[in-house]
């Protein structure tokens, strides 16, 4: 296990951010088993779907297509979390046209690059 500079372990920053919050592990796993019954799967995908969760925060790549940016309206006015929970802490934003700062072929390059993972 991956030590960062507050000797915490890379694995508990997760579930660190979620007792702040005032979610107990006990409430985490309850949230795993949830979903792990939401998908159909076995009870031995529950530990799978925890230590997913809680290593590395998931990534995002939102392509808009033929709407109207109403869903990114909607996602700039978000206030519980707001957006920059969302972008900063919540999810690793790959790929977003209106948000990011790269355009054209760069922006190709990187919808290109988030695609493979």
């Amino acid at each position: 296990m991956k030590s960062n500079s507050n000797g915490n372990s890379d694995d508990n920053k997760v579930l660190d951010a979620l007792e702040k919050k005032g979610v107990s592990r006990r409430d985490f796993m309850k949230f795993c088993t949830a979903m792990a019954a939401t998908l159909a799967l076995p009870a031995s995908f529950i530990p799978k779907i925890a230590e997913a969760v809680s290593s590395q925060k998931p990534y995002l790549v939102w392509l808009e297509f033929q709407d109207c940016a109403g869903d990114t309206e909607a996602l700039l006015r978000a206030t519980k979390p707001t957006v920059s929970q969302i972008v900063l802490d919540i999810f690793s934003v790959d790929y977003h046209e209106t948000i990011m700062a790269a355009s054209g072929h760069q922006a190709g390059a990187r919808s290109t690059c988030s695609r493979r993972r």
